[in-house]
């Protein structure tokens, strides 16, 4: 024991003696004394980091090596996982001596199938496109059944102005078709024919010819004078037959006679482009507003009138106010809608309008 206490002393004072650190600048050198004990306790920290780092350096490639390991078991587990699916899918047939057949492959996996399993298999497919297919139904059935409401809705609107609903379609088709030729906006088209393999269900054919006859009855009631070209009005006198208020002699009065509040403001009843706008004779200050198809508003005995011919204008908008210029007893608006200068009863569009507001 004393041996190895003097040996190790020994080695001690052999390599931890002390040392000086000599730093030379430009004009002195500085001796720098390091004691054995520093020196010791440097290379014990030294030793300590390198061990440190060797111990983490290996745990680090333990740790990945394992990872590796367990990856490679979870494929395999999962490859297995597949493979088992995919044999209770495609289930192989079955040999009379009970010998089952080498697994199957995809591409082998229904002629493999027995005729039970693959029959099984085809009438659940057959029910899942029978249920599509009635899904599908019932959708084309519901369109076509609220294409249909919508459509007898808007057809009682126009039969309901007095209006010739095949008259106007017909205008409508015909209209849509010179503005396509004048601005040369028809589709350029062509190919070879080659006929439809596939043709369109009749129910699909019947519910797309519906809605396109949705989308031509809108336009044509959007075009329609179904609104109130003045508010809070009483009616002076009706459409049709009268007593001249002037002379007392029978006469036909083409509009209606609505009387509001003194300075009443007067709108257009759709949108439309004003072809006149001035001086009518007995209509006094009067505005015509073409609202195209043939249909035409006019509104008279106005005291001012706020549009210019030629001006577009929209249903709503302000164009005048109400006055008593004209052929006229007291301050009222003359209203009328004529039909290709027909005169129709403004009254039978006034109530269509309201029946259209309320659905």
């Amino acid at each position: 024991m004393t041996s190895f206490a003097t040996s190790l002393s020994d080695f001690y004072k052999r390599w931890f003696h002390k040392r000086n650190i000599i730093i030379v600048s430009e004009r002195k050198v500085k001796h720098v004394p390091i004691s054995g004990g520093l020196q010791f306790i440097g290379l014990s920290l030294t030793l300590t980091c390198v061990c440190l780092a060797s111990y983490s350096t290996g745990s680090y490639i333990a740790a990945r090596s394992a990872l590796k390991e367990q990856g490679q078991a979870l494929r395999s587990v999962t490859n297995a996982h597949i493979e088992s699916n995919f044999n209770t899918i495609y289930q192989p047939a079955v040999a009379e001596n009970n010998t089952p057949i080498a697994p199957a492959s995809p591409t082998t996996a229904l002629s493999s199938m027995d005729n039970a399993t693959l029959l099984a298999r085809i009438t659940l497919l057959q029910s899942k496109v029978d249920e599509l297919k009635h899904t599908n139904e019932a959708i084309v059935q519901s369109v076509h059944d609220k294409t249909a409401s919508h459509l007898d809705t808007l057809k009682d609107v126009i039969r309901q102005t007095g209006l010739n609903l095949s008259e106007l379609k017909k205008e409508y088709k015909e209209e849509d078709a010179s503005e396509a030729k004048h601005e040369n906006k028809a589709p350029a088209q062509g190919g070879p024919y080659i006929p439809d393999e596939n043709p369109m269900a009749p129910d699909v054919k019947a519910m797309l010819s519906g809605l396109d006859d949705l989308a031509l009855m809108s336009r044509i009631v959007g075009n329609l004078p179904l609104a109130v070209p003045i508010e809070n009005a009483e009616q002076q006198s009706t459409f049709g037959h009268r007593i001249d208020p002037f002379n007392g002699h029978l006469a036909f009065h083409s509009g209606l006679d609505l009387s509001g509040p003194i300075g009443s403001k007067i709108y257009s009843t759709a949108d439309g482009k004003v072809i006149a706008a001035g001086r009518n004779g007995g209509y006094g200050n009067a505005i015509d507003i073409d609202h195209g198809f043939g249909i035409t508003t006019r509104y008279g005995h106005l005291s001012e009138i706020l549009v210019q011919e030629g001006q577009l204008v929209k249903k709503g908008d302000v164009i005048g106010i109400q006055g008593s210029t004209g052929r006229s007893t007291g301050p009222h608006l003359h209203y009328e809608v004529r039909y290709h200068d027909q005169a129709m009863n403004p009254k039978n569009f006034l109530e269509a309008g309201q029946y259209v507001s309320e659905e």
